[in-house]
């Protein structure tokens, strides 16, 4: 590997953990309990108003669900929720906190 491909490496990998790091999962919290409470249980042991709405902390246990499919859900128009526009960090906050529900192994 040469120097400058492992300087560029660590540089992404920097900005990656300070992307990280910049994200609140209590201001996702307020965030969801702003606008997706009426719809979805936010919280763990609390059942969604809407049945067909599933709950944060179900979201979060799929295996499936990563950073990366929480931001391509959340910017993709559904025919059963509102379309939100999140600010970037808003975004940030919101899929921290519901990956911050993820069971831990």
């Amino acid at each position: 590997m040469s120097t400058l491909t492992a300087i560029l490496a660590a540089t992404v990998s920097i900005a990656i953990t300070a992307a990280d790091a910049s994200a609140d999962p209590v201001a996702g919290e307020n965030l969801a309990e702003k606008w997706c409470v009426e719809c979805h249980g936010i919280r763990a042991g609390k059942l969604s108003p809407n049945p067909a709405a599933p709950t944060f902390p179900v979201v979060a246990a799929e295996p499936s669900i990563t950073e990366y499919s929480l931001r391509a859900f959340l910017r993709s128009p559904h025919k059963t929720m509102p379309h939100i526009t999140f600010t970037p960090d808003q975004m940030d906050d919101i899929v921290e906190y519901i990956l911050s529900l993820k069971p831990r192994r």
